[in-house]
């Protein structure tokens, strides 16, 4: 399973893939003693029992009740530390189509508005709540008629003694309160969205929110807008949304990632709440059986739902797989052009497999001069296990266009692992770019040093031959012998591609940023084959180590065809990192 998610523990859970992040052994029930007495200090159940109290149901107008799941996500939600500050900076709430979102988020604006979401005091572990003085809270999506579905929902909610005790005024983009409290459409302009003082955002249906349709200029100034909340407000953006289509780049998809990177302790904290409720990978669409055990794990938290008739629907012809999977089983399904399939490639790491020194290994290096990441990754000969040795790109704030990639750096870092390693092959393929003081090639004078100083350890060559370089491997086709060199390498792609997609004996060693750029790639066809590329030439979703990872593959098969050397010994299986 991917970094945050664990096996549904009860019966009722039917087998789905959880991610909610309820305290102590995921093996046991949700509400083992041993497990509930880890939950933090919490508003949430405050707020349970006044929607219940208040609210009746949109639609059949009877009383309101939460889901046991809804419930959960409530607790944690709103959970405090002992000062009272919120555990979670923001949220995601994902589910298949028909599981409650719009509902939920309008109960959840509601009880923002006028419900007791503010901690009034902490007296050891009974948390004493009250409403704010004053509340704003904005509903955000693509376009206004998304974000009035849900306004409209919440405005359903309201019973006829909660519109007087409140002094409620109910319309279509903005609900009031008499002491001039409001819920309000979140305008969808990002200029005059600026500056908004919202105590609480709702962003719905974050998986249409891309790029070019003004989406991710919406999100972030949510965000901002959320960030310069007073500590004593500690207003929060919370999104609601289906499974995002992988490689799309939507909002939703961003949130994702962050969650991933946070969950695989690749950042300080972890304030990012993410909820997703899935049916396991593998299932079978045109398999009865299959289809209505998945529909039971993404809906076992929707006990309304019509599993027939979605069978029906996820199966129809008209619809295609990958929207049945995301919209109907809370899947993330692989796109249409997708180099491998991210489920099947998680399933591969093996984070605990290490590299012996006397291993025999093949490395393969990416250059980028900015934008791009450039990275480096190895092979090991015996079993062809690919491991990352390094990744440099632009961090998070820095802007890409004045980034320049560290050559100190990348080039100390190849000399420790050609002087660490047992080498067999070592491929660079540098940039066109140019050094902006020197009018020089920005990475080629790197690789002639190392070329110099290793060229009598390398038993192979990368460009063999009178006039051959022992590490350079130049793809640009205006090279000598770059035909060859992206026939071998639109080869090794292909064939990790089968390893990983089709006969699962592909092994890397889980990291993060290699995976993700991995399930960035998209299948590239040219004369000798498919090779990989980015979604776009002005993408910014990455796929360098995914470059390095297939390269590295392909000094491997270079190493192992030659006469030159062996595979060497030792598997590092055994060990941990």
């Amino acid at each position: 399973m991917p970094p945050g998610y664990y096996l549904g523990p009860t019966e009722r859970d039917m087998g789905a893939w959880l991610t909610l992040p309820w305290p102590g052994d995921h093996a046991l029930p949700f509400a083992h003693p041993s497990r509930l007495e880890l939950l933090p200090l919490s508003v949430g159940p405050h707020l349970v029992r006044w929607a219940e109290r208040w609210l009746q149901h949109p639609l059949t107008g009877g009383p309101w009740r939460f889901t046991v799941g809804q419930r959960r996500f409530m607790h944690l939600w709103y959970a405090i530390d002992d000062d009272a500050r919120n555990l979670y900076r923001s949220g995601v709430k994902r589910g298949a189509k028909g599981t409650g979102k719009d509902p939920f988020a309008a109960a959840l604006a509601l009880c923002e508005l006028c419900g007791p979401v503010e901690v009034a005091d902490i007296d050891g572990s009974i948390v004493k709540a009250k409403r704010r003085h004053w509340s704003l809270v904005q509903i955000g999506a693509n376009s206004q008629d998304q974000a009035a579905k849900v306004l409209a929902v919440a405005n359903a909610m309201i019973t006829p003694r909660m519109r007087l005790a409140y002094g409620l005024d109910p319309g279509i983009t903005r609900t009031a309160m008499s002491n001039g409290s409001k819920i309000e459409l979140l305008k969808a302009s990002e200029k005059s969205s600026e500056g908004d003082p919202p105590t609480a955002l709702f962003l719905n249906e974050s998986h249409h929110m891309l790029a070019s349709n003004g989406g991710h200029k919406i999100a972030n100034v949510a965000r901002r807008n959320v960030g310069k909340s007073p500590k004593d407000i500690g207003a929060r953006l919370l999104e609601l949304t289906n499974a995002h289509a992988q490689g799309a780049d939507s909002v939703a998809e961003g949130s994702y990632d962050a969650w991933q990177t946070q969950v695989s302790g690749k950042t300080r904290k972890r304030d990012i709440l993410y909820d997703s409720r899935e049916a396991p990978p593998g299932l079978n669409m045109w398999d009865d059986e299959h289809v209505m055990r998945g529909l039971r794990a993404a809906y076992s938290d929707a006990p309304w739902s019509d599993l027939e008739r979605l069978r029906d629907e996820a199966q129809d012809t008209r619809t295609p797989v990958s929207e049945s999977i995301r919209y109907y089983f809370n899947g993330l399904a692989t796109a249409e052009d997708a180099w491998v399939d991210p489920v099947k490639l998680k399933e591969l790491a093996r984070p605990t497999w290490i590299i012996e020194p006397r291993d025999r290994v093949a490395l393969f290096l990416d250059c980028s001069k900015s934008g791009d990441a450039t990275c480096i990754s190895g092979c090991r000969l015996s079993d062809g296990h690919v491991f990352s040795l390094g990744e440099w790109s632009p961090k998070h704030g820095e802007n890409p266009e004045g980034w320049l990639a560290p050559r100190e750096e990348v080039e100390a870092t190849c000399r420790e692992n050609l002087l660490k390693l047992n080498v067999a092959w070592f491929g660079i393929d540098p940039s066109p770019a140019m050094d902006d003081e020197k009018e020089t090639s920005y990475w080629m004078p790197m690789i002639d040093d190392i070329h110099r100083d290793f060229r009598h350890r390398l038993p192979l060559w990368a460009t063999p031959g009178a006039g051959g370089h022992s590490v350079l491997f130049d793809m640009r086709l205006s090279q000598k012998g770059a035909k060859e060199r992206n026939q071998l390498f639109t080869e090794a792609a292909m064939q990790t591609a089968q390893d990983i997609d089709e006969d699962g004996t592909f092994t890397f060693d889980g990291d993060p940023i290699a995976m993700r750029h991995a399930i960035n790639a998209r299948r590239r066809p040219n004369r000798w084959g498919v090779s990989v590329g980015k979604i776009s030439r002005s993408s910014t979703k990455r796929i360098d180590y995914a470059v390095t990872m297939i390269g590295a593959r392909m000094g491997r098969r270079i190493a192992l065809n030659s006469n030159k050397v062996g595979s060497g010994s030792g598997t590092g299986r055994g060990g941990v990192l």
